[in-house]
Parts: structure tokens; C-alpha cells; sequence
């Protein structure tokens, strides 16, 4: 981070533009030309942020816009304010539409509707206001003026007025100001004015900024200015934007053990963990038998995952950061992921584990700032020997861990009584996710090729096999089983021989099927056969649309990290007996890479059978730009094979070989 600190105001802060000032200020903001052909750009976006005593805050936000194409005038004839009733409220102050021509239009408030925001599986009365702009030109300029009371994310709610506006941990402010746009940025500016008692941290990330940080009539004044923003080249399979786009964070809170010991307090004085008889029972049912506290957790989490749905209804007091009772989850058997982690909580109390619920952000990263950067809440053991172990059963429906693998690399905080400091989660080693995928089969004279196909994974790989089961219809797993080798060949006749329960989850996924593909070997005039290994094809990736077919790889170098779903081993096997007296050229060389991305592959003759083997290892979940060469080099490899053709030819008076 890159900061310069001034020693003089800024002449446009508190002061109403005047309309020449607009005017030159568009005037100056260019053309779609200078801007690489964007369809708008920020003149200036200005927060003057006041924070109150409580911890509320008073927001007006200046935005000025121009548009520079066609398509931005689209963009901008309506402009959307999402909001959280429980937590904030916008007022729009003026919209105002400063014409190329010189002429002025305004936007009357009255005109701007108040709207339900669309929601899905979380229902939690969010709504967004509509500022209806209209029809623009190019050169137009749009100035807006909101204000808003509150924060950004919905927590809970604490009474009636502007009380309920008042963050949780009251007298306390956080905020996570975006300085990125999708359209360039002439101008942004943040400005915040707080009691020095509060003692207010902030951080600016991914960028350079001027800051004033001083006193002024008994306040603490920070201002934050970003000049000649442009939008970041997006990159196919990057981490999220906000991972590498400049932002800035700023809270109160004095560190991340305060933070959690608030979280852990907050629950335990609710009681969202009290165990009711109704939960002890329901404990009591599912442990019966188990012996060791492992077993415990494991069955008491995978009932969570299974039996409370996904989905979150507005219930007044409770939203946010406060759980709901773990009773109130019983009784409805749904909830959001806050809802599936308390319930787990208490039923780990209830057959006498030590449990606690702990916050982490799903997607992105968490800085080194305690801010509230978190969306997502999961359930943290604390076992005898004082570790923890994190649990999630929001993640793990279908899935044989406890802890999706998922979410490693990513930041978790554990609301334990005594707190804690930010924790990474650790790599999970690619071996942890197997995929094997093993064919023995025997290719005819006239191209049919006939055989078995036996497919084995574990962690998230077997995760991602069940996932095709259990988002179709029984009646349709037929169709399931077919598709790991129709997804590759259309033509492929497929008998299944024998497949896991797909909702079992005390052994891993196994599927064997018989398959004959007929005229998969295409026959030249000379009576040769040119053919791809079935094998080498990965016809089980193709059904999976797995990632180590489809991550794009046209970049030789990334500007920002990429991430995949999961580290993982795939294994592809195949003994490919040949029509006798053949000989096979073009058999592809071995190739052997070592890094993130690492590849082992073998193909040779022996014996009149062909046998393919290959090894890929994806170490990781997210992979530094230094990185991407070897995850890469690695895929690039892998998928050569996957088109690398060989010729069988037919008999000359000598043993089936290769050349």
C-alpha cells in the first residue's frame, strides 16, 4: 500500500458544487476514446461518512457519472440502492441529469420506487430503492446524492427508529469501501469523521491512495483519495475482485480475539446453543451406539448437513450475526448456514462435546484487520486434547468430509470464549481427492472397442460424482451412468455393473460399467485404425466438466491468482488389448512435470496390449501468478494427450508391436 499524507484540506469537501464546477468537471472527464472505449466514467464518487457515539453511521454519497456510449446511457437510465431494512435506510437527496446540450433535468425524489429486492433460498426482506434516470445521450452527466443511516450488512436488529441502525457491538464502526468500478474512475474519495477516543484503524489494499488522517473541532478526520482509476482486465478463473481490486478497510474493533470473544458472547446471551430436550433426544438418537467423540461429530454433523434445508426466512430478531435457536432450527428443519452450524453446535453440546460457532468468507479473502469480513458461519469442536477441529454442514451435504475441502486456503475466525486470532485453513493434499479412473478394454478389426470402465474417488472428487446423482431424479440415474461415457461418445452402448448409493456416505463412490463403443477406431482404406486412447480422453471429466478440461489456459502468464474448486489426483489407466499381429505407431513420449501442476504419463506396448497410464496433481485450491506456468504446463500437457492420435496397423508376417 502505497499512501501520501497531505497537510491540506480538500477544497470539495463540504461545500455544493456549483453547476460550472459540474460542468468543467465533465468537460475535463474526456471521451469513450480516452477511457479504451468504456461506456461511462466517474467524474467523482464522494462518502462523507459522521459516526455517532453509538457506532452509527451518517452517510452522503456524491456521485457524478458521464456517459460515453450508447450502451452506458442504457446502464444508466436506472440506477439501483439495495438496502437492508433491519440494518440501514437510503434517502435519495437529488438526481440530477446535466445534458450535453447545456440544458438541466431533474429527477424528482418522489418518482424514486422503493422496491423488494429479488431474493432466492434467502428471504430476508432486503429491498433496493429504483432511481428512475430516463433516456440519456452521450455527453450527458448524472449526479446523484444519497444518504444513508446504518451499515452494510444485515445483522441484528436492536429495536424501534433509527436504534436498530446501531451495529451489534455498539459504540463501534467498521466499513469496507470498494474503491474499484466497472468504469473508469476520475476521482474517489472517502471521508470519515469519528471521536479520537475510538481509536480507529484502517487499511488500503491492492493500490496507492492519499490520505489525510487529522483533528479537526475535536474529531478524528480521515480522508482516503484514489485518482485515474481503470477497470482491472478481468482473467478467466481468477480469484474474486475483491481479492486484488483496490479497497479500503476501516474499524474500531481493537483486534481479531476481540472480535471473537463479542461473537462467542453474543450467542451464549441469546441462546442460540440452548439444549432442549427435544435436541437431546435427537442427539441421543443419532450417536446411539458410537463409540468414540470422531464418530460423534461426524454423524451429528452429516445429519445437520442432510436433514436441515437451505433455506433462510425473515424471523425478525435473530438475523445477522446472532443465531437463531437451535430449538426454532429444529422445529422448522431449515436455515441458512448460521442456522445448519448452531444446530450443530448444540447437538455436539448435547452429546457432551465442546462446541462454539466461528465465521469465515466464503470466496474471498479476510485481511489482516478485524472488519466484518465475513458471509458465512460454520462450527468449531474444541476436543479433549484443547484442539479444534472445524466442522461445516452448510458445504458438506453429498460429501464425506466434515470439512469442505473447499474452503481451504481461507480465512476462519472461531468464536471461542478465551477468542482467537485469524486462522488460515490449510492445504488439503491433492491424495485426500482421488480420482481413478481405470479401463480395460480390446479394440475389434473393424474399430468397435469393447470393455469395462471402473471408476473410484474420495473426498471432493467423489463429492463431485455423487453431485450427479443427487441433483437427478432416481428414474434418471440410469442416464447418470451412461453419460460417463456418452458425455465423450454418443454412439457408446453402457451396461452398469455395479454403482455406490450415491447417499451413502460411509464408503467412497465406486461405479463399474461394460461398454462397447462400435467404430471408435476410425478405419483407413490400408485396413489401419486410428484411435485416441479412451482413457486418455478423461470421458469421466468430460461428464464431470472437470476442471482439468475446462480452466482456460490461453494466458501464458496472470496478472492475478486463479482458483479451482478443490486440489486433486487424477489417475487414468488403461490396457487397451490390440486386434493380434498389429503394430502401433505413434505412441505419445512420457512426460514427467513437477510443481503445483505436476503430470507423470506413460504409454507403451507390451505384449500385443497397450498400456496407458497417467498421474495429474493439482496441489492446491488457489495458485499464485508465480505459480500458474506449472498448473498450466501441467493441464496443457494432460489435454495434448486427450487429441494425440496413434495408428494400428494390421499384420505383416510379425508380432503386434509398437513403432
Amino acid at each position: 500500500m502505497l499512501v501520501l499524507v497531505l497537510v491540506g484540506p480538500l477544497a470539495s469537501w463540504g461545500a455544493e458544487p456549483a453547476e460550472d464546477e459540474v460542468r468543467q468537471a465533465l468537460a475535463k472527464a474526456g471521451t469513450a476514446a480516452d477511457w479504451g472505449g468504456a461506456g461511462a466514467v466517474v467524474v467523482w464518487d464522494r462518502r462523507d461518512v459522521t459516526v455517532e457515539e453509538s457506532g452509527l453511521a451518517r452517510t452522503e454519497h456524491r456521485t457524478l457519472v458521464k456517459v460515453l456510449s450508447a450502451s452506458g446511457a442504457r446502464q444508466l437510465s436506472v440506477t439501483l440502492l439495495p438496502y437492508d431494512p433491519l440494518s440501514a435506510d437510503v434517502t435519495v437527496v437529488r438526481c440530477r441529469v446535466y445534458r450535453a446540450d447545456g440544458s438541466l433535468r431533474d429527477v424528482s425524489p418522489e418518482q424514486v420506487q422503493d422496491n423488494p429486492d429479488p431474493q432466492s433460498l434467502i428471504f430476508w426482506n432486503s429491498r433496493e430503492k429504483l432511481v428512475p434516470v430516463g433516456r440519456l445521450q452521450v455527453g450527458d452527466g448524472v449526479e446523484l446524492v444519497t444518504r444513508r443511516v446504518g451499515f452494510t450488512y444485515a445483522l441484528l436488529a436492536g429495536g424501534e427508529d433509527e436504534s436498530r441502525f446501531i451495529p451489534p457491538m455498539r459504540g463501534h464502526f467498521y466499513d469496507i469501501v470498494p474503491f474499484w468500478s466497472e468504469w473508469p474512475v476520475v476521482e474517489q474519495s472517502y471521508r470519515v469523521r469519528i471521536d479520537p477516543a475510538k481509536h480507529l484503524q484502517y487499511q488500503f489494499f491492492h493500490g496507492a491512495a492519499e490520505v489525510s488522517d487529522r483533528l479537526e473541532g475535536g474529531s478524528r478526520v480521515v480522508t482516503v483519495t484514489m485518482r485515474g482509476f481503470r477497470p482491472l482486465e478481468p482473467e478467466k478463473g481468477m480469484v474474486a475482485l475483491s481479492d486484488v481490486a483496490p479497497k479500503l478497510l476501516l474499524t474500531t474493533a481493537a483486534d481479531w480475539q476481540a472480535k471473537a470473544i463479542w461473537f462467542h458472547d453474543v450467542q451464549e446471551r441469546y441462546g442460540s446453543f440452548t439444549v432442549t430436550p427435544e435436541i437431546k433426544a435427537v442427539a441421543d438418537h443419532i450417536t446411539a451406539g458410537l463409540a468414540t467423540d470422531e464418530e460423534k461429530a461426524a454423524a451429528l454433523t452429516h445429519w445437520v448437513a442432510e436433514n436441515i434445508r437451505y433455506v433462510g426466512l425473515h424471523m425478525g430478531e435473530g438475523e445477522g450475526y446472532t443465531l437463531h435457536r437451535a430449538s426454532t432450527t429444529l422445529r422448522d428443519r431449515g436455515g441458512v448456514c448460521k442456522d445448519k452450524a448452531g444446530m450443530l453446535v448444540a447437538l455436539l453440546r448435547a452429546a457432551g462435546l465442546e462446541a462454539y460457532a466461528g465465521m469465515t468468507m466464503a470466496g474471498e479473502r479476510i485481511e489482516d484487520i478485524p472488519a466484518d469480513q465475513f458471509n458465512h458461519c460454520i462450527t468449531v469442536w474444541r476436543k479433549a486434547d484443547r484442539s479444534t477441529v472445524l466442522l461445516d454442514p452448510t458445504w458438506v451435504p453429498g460429501v464425506r468430509e466434515l470439512w469442505s475441502s473447499r474452503e481451504q486456503q481461507q480465512q476462519v475466525l472461531k468464536g471461542l470464549p478465551e477468542g482467537a486470532d485469524l486462522a488460515t485453513t490449510p492445504v488439503s493434499p491433492p491424495e485426500a481427492h482421488p480420482l481413478h479412473v481405470r479401463i480395460v478394454s480390446r479394440l475389434a478389426a473393424d474399430g468397435t472397442l469393447e470393455g469395462t470402465l471402473s471408476v473410484t474417488a474420495d473426498g471432493q472428487s467423489d463429492a463431485a460424482l455423487r453431485r450427479l446423482y443427487r441433483r437427478a431424479l432416481r428414474s434418471s440415474w440410469g442416464a447418470v451412468d451412461d453419460a460417463f461415457l456418452t458425455a465423450l461418445e454418443v454412439g457408446a452402448e453402457v451396461t452398469t455393473i455395479q454403482r455406490s448409493d450415491p447417499d451413502d456416505l460411509s464408503v467412497p463412490f465406486r461405479f463399474e460399467a461394460a461398454f462397447r463403443i462400435p467404430g471408435y477406431a476410425r478405419r483407413l482404406t490400408d485396413g489401419s485404425l486410428v484411435l485416441v486412447p479412451l482413457v486418455a480422453r478423461h470421458p469421466v471429466g468430460v461428464a464431470l466438466h472437470a476442471e482439468e478440461l475446462s480452466l482456460d489456459l490461453a494466458k501464458e502468464e496472470r496478472r492475478h491468482p486463479v482458483r479451482i474448486g478443490c486440489s486433486k489426483l487424477v489417475r487414468l489407466s488403461e490396457q487397451l488389448t490390440l486386434p493380434p499381429g498389429t503394430t502401433v505407431r505413434g505412441v505419445p513420449e512420457g512426460v514427467s512435470l513437477a510443481g503445483s501442476g505436476a503430470l507423470e504419463a506413460r504409454c507403451r506396448v507390451e505384449g500385443g496390449v497397450l498400456v496407458v497410464e497417467e498421474t495429474l496433481s493439482l496441489a492446491q485450491r488457489v495458485f499464485s501468478p508465480a505459480e500458474w506456468p506449472s498448473l498450466r504446463g501441467a493441464l496443457k500437457a494432460f489435454r495434448e494427450l486427450a487429441e494425440h492420435p496413434i495408428t494400428v496397423e494390421p499384420g505383416r508376417g510379425k508380432r503386434g508391436g509398437a513403432e
